[in-house]
């Protein structure tokens, strides 16, 4: 048995993994995906102390050597469910079981889309939620991005480097954004700032996008539609705890524990004012440093 199992394996996750390891406690990091979860999908990181304009892949992979580097066990497997068993905390995956006195939760946030009726069948057939992924499908082409936020802003600029046009439709009046990537972008000679618009049909040609319809009625020639209208937590496996708010957020106390004892969650599945990597990584070390005082 462990003492302590991390679901999630982004930031916050590994940060989690890192300090339970200093404290010399037997710790197992869990992911169904890679290493680094949502920075993979950021082009360009330049806010995060230390780092100038780094890709998010690139801090992934260095996030992942110091695992590594720390011999800390990590298991890449799909967590359906989560058991308390008493004292124990029995992490059920796709692959098998494992038990351990304490969990921290940091399984992150997962993309809103539109909600029209066939956008989930173009995913991937026109529709992305990562321009770092997909965007070398769409090299010289016409492609929409919907959103008023930093990412919709710093996504445009990477794509715009790739696409011959972007239409940034913002469904507001204003963007949201950091200022400095709102001027890029309204600088950018190939990027169309179109506002107070949103999706409301696509159009398609042999299964994939051919144009979008505007609710204003305009329609747009586009080839893909990249969408960063917010995030939601990643928390649908553990509806059944009873451990969430009405938005599906995990509610926690100022340690970071939830109302199970000794089941934590940090990051973005936590309801807080400010969601950036750095304060990501500071709950991943209260929540540790709180285990260890326990355990110790």
């Amino acid at each position: 048995m462990y003492d302590l199992i991390v679901i999630g394996m982004g930031i916050g996750g590994i940060t989690a993994g890192i300090y339970a390891k200093r404290a010399n406690q037997n710790v197992l990091l869990i992911d169904k995906g890679i290493p680094g979860g949502m920075l993979n999908s950021i082009d360009v990181i330049s806010n995060y102390p230390g780092l100038i304009n780094v890709k998010g892949a690139d801090f992934s992979e260095k996030l992942f050597a110091q695992v590594k580097d720390f011999e800390i066990p990590y298991k890449f497997e799909e967590v359906t469910n989560l058991k308390i068993e008493g004292d124990v905390k029995v992490v059920i995956t796709n692959k098998g079981e494992y038990k351990s006195k304490y969990v921290i939760i940091a399984t992150g946030t997962k993309p809103k889309f539109l909600g029209l009726d066939n956008e989930k069948d173009l995913l991937g057939r026109g529709i992305s939620t990562c321009a770092t992924c997909d965007g070398a499908f769409y090299k010289g082409k016409d492609i929409a991005v919907v959103g008023s936020g930093s990412s919709a802003l710093q996504e445009s600029l990477y794509l715009s480097k790739i696409c011959h046009k972007i239409y940034l439709l913002n469904r507001k009046d204003r963007f949201k954004g950091e200022k400095i990537l709102e001027s890029k972008v309204k600088n950018s000679p190939n990027i169309e700032i179109i506002y107070n618009v949103n999706i409301k049909e696509y159009k398609e040609n042999n299964g994939k996008i051919e144009s979008i319809i505007l609710d204003n009625d305009q329609s747009l020639n586009v080839s893909g539609v990249f969408i960063y209208i917010g995030y939601k937590p990643n928390t649908d496996m553990f509806i059944d705890l009873g451990l969430l708010d009405e938005q599906g957020y995990i509610v926690v106390d100022e340690k970071y524990e939830t109302k199970i004892s000794g089941v934590y969650a940090i990051g973005d599945v936590i309801k807080k004012p400010i969601y950036q990597l750095v304060t990501a990584a500071n709950d991943a070390i209260y929540a540790v440093s709180n285990i260890s005082k326990i355990s110790n």
